[in-house]
């Protein structure tokens, strides 16, 4: 990636697109003085309901909110309010056009996230300290990796995100455990002086940018390139999601090449890999191993990785290499180039594969979530 600023304009160039002219509002958008205020800006909304209750379930704790938004309003009301109020700019075609993008291409998005996205959020270590402070993704890999399938899979059913549906309901869930995190890690003296706050706007955002952009890229590299269309789409979507989550309207992007001059500005600012990162980053590839649905060798999911990152970052984060597994991932995006080939061009083959593996995904939430939904974090799988 390379971001550079000329004269009254300046541009940058990516692979997801080609050079574009960054326009003066992005610049002043995305100042430092702005970026920096940000940093200490959380969610307001969130966090007063998170001081009026107890830690529990996300389900359990939204119900406790949605109760007492009827009974005593106030700050419970005006969350579920903000919640359920869609903005004016939410297209729902292009909502439900992203979903059913998110399906047909789910086993090849879900590797980019895990191995790609999620890996390089590692590389902000001020964001990363809050994993390492609550202990998440560290003691118990695979359980938030599968929760985080729930959310995306629920948002991801016909009409999933509108409000009053599972997946609406899961990420206003999820948003209250950021909240409810918050909350514990200033209770235990967190470091404000020093990590700034925690889940704050400006990582909120970058969060965002890990599902769209991020996901985009590495699914590109993987060989799986997405029609300008559908691109559009996702990151419509993941506004929506943006706003939903409490994203501040300040950090909401426009457009895809906006998010990613955005992802340029928050990188430049906080990109900082450090050995904390380095043992996350290998914690997650290493209990991945294995794991359905796609039960990939370790040595392939790490050249998988690598390919997704970059050797920059990934020589950073130590990723062992593999002449053997490199030759399989090579194969794997080939075939990748072919199958996105085929979901463009032969009628069905995009149906046909947002069916199976809307079944396959199902199938693996039942199997590796709590079976009983009143013991799962999100309590509904669509």
């Amino acid at each position: 990636m390379d971001y550079r600023q000329g004269g009254e304009n300046g541009k940058y160039e990516d692979t997801m697109s080609e050079s574009v002219i960054i326009p003066p509002a992005w610049q002043h958008k995305y100042r430092d003085e702005v970026m920096d205020r940000m940093r200490y800006t959380c969610d307001p909304l969130a966090d007063a309901v998170a001081e009026r209750i107890e830690r529990a379930r996300p389900s359990q704790m939204l119900d406790e909110v949605y109760a007492r938004a009827k009974s005593e309003g106030g700050p419970f009301a005006d969350y579920v309010d903000q919640c359920h109020s869609t903005p004016s700019w939410v297209d729902w075609q292009k909502v439900e056009h992203a979903a059913r993008v998110n399906l047909g291409f789910a086993n090849v998005r879900a590797i980019a996230l895990l191995v790609s996205s999620l890996v390089e959020g590692y590389s902000l270590s001020k964001a990363t300290h809050v994993l390492i402070a609550t202990g998440r993704l560290h003691q118990d890999v695979m359980r938030r990796v599968y929760e985080t399938s729930q959310m995306t899979h629920n948002m991801n059913v016909p009409g999933g995100l509108r409000p009053g549906a599972e997946g609406h309901r899961t990420v206003m869930e999820v948003r209250l455990l950021h909240a409810m995190v918050r909350k514990y890690l200033r209770g235990r003296g967190w470091e404000t002086d020093q990590y700034d706050e925690p889940i704050n706007q400006e990582d909120m955002a970058f969060t965002i940018i890990e599902f769209d952009y991020l996901a985009l890229r590495g699914m590109d590299r993987m060989g799986a390139s997405l029609s300008d269309d559908d691109k559009v789409a996702c990151h419509h979507m993941w506004r929506y999601m943006a706003h939903l989550n409490g994203v501040c309207d300040d950090m909401l992007t426009d457009s895809l090449d906006e998010e990613i001059y955005q992802y340029q500005r928050i990188r430049e600012r906080q990109y900082n890999p450090n050995e904390e990162g380095r043992l996350l980053a290998q914690a997650v590839i290493t209990a991945l191993a294995g794991q359905p649905p796609f039960r990939l060798q370790e040595s392939l999911l790490y050249e998988l990785s690598r390919i997704c990152l970059g050797d920059e970052l990934a020589d950073v984060y130590e990723l062992p290499r593999s002449a053997f597994w490199l030759r399989a991932v090579l194969a794997y995006k080939a075939a990748n180039k072919v199958a996105t080939l085929a979901h463009y061009r032969v009628p069905g083959v995009d149906r046909i594969s947002e069916r199976l593996n809307v079944r396959m995904l199902r199938a693996a939430l039942h199997k590796n979530l709590p079976e009983d939904p009143q013991k799962r974090a999100f309590r509904h799988i669509s």
